[in-house]
């Protein structure tokens, strides 16, 4: 099985757009590595030159002005909040319990990696233009791949409220 490590930013893009626009939710990560004509043709198809231009690069001063809360449909929302050193600190919404974790921003492309119940999780966040409920690609022990949406408490000066 292919592993999220090896994949390239674009090749994460898609699986991202296949999840969102095109209804792939099964299976993501068990197709082989892009070749250069594939990467070509999905770079300039236009479907997913639309889904891109819907999307906009974060900005270090929007990410650690509030605290954010992910979620999925099936796992227990988390509350993040990252720090300037790129620290990050991650809890349950309904538990005390604190966990560790790092962040960086990649090209606009908000990186997190974090351990919570025995368990290793990359989440690559994509904001959204439009509206603050931005959606996330979550890749746990590095084979198993799930959409997020990602949503900041508070609305800093960054995109509109949160119900449109």
């Amino acid at each position: 099985m292919l592993q999220y490590s090896l994949i390239s930013e674009l090749e994460r893009k898609v699986i991202l757009f296949n999840y969102e626009k095109r209804g792939q939710k099964h299976s993501l990560l068990s197709f082989a590595r892009l070749s250069d004509d594939d990467r070509s043709f999905i770079s300039t198809e236009g479907d997913f030159i639309l889904w891109e231009m819907g999307k906009r690069k974060l900005l270090a001063d929007e990410v650690i002005s509030h605290s954010w809360i992910i979620m999925s449909k099936q796992n227990m929302p988390l509350v993040l909040q990252f720090q300037e050193n790129n620290y990050l600190k991650v809890g349950s919404l309904f538990e005390e319990t604190i966990f560790d974790g790092v962040w960086s921003l990649d090209r606009g492309i908000l990186r997190i990696c974090f351990r919570y119940e025995q368990r290793s999780y990359d989440i690559d966040i994509i904001a959204n233009n439009k509206r603050c409920i931005h959606s996330a690609l979550q890749i746990t022990d590095d084979h198993n791949v799930e959409l997020l949406k990602v949503i900041p408490l508070c609305n800093a000066k960054y995109g509109t409220s949160l119900i449109d």
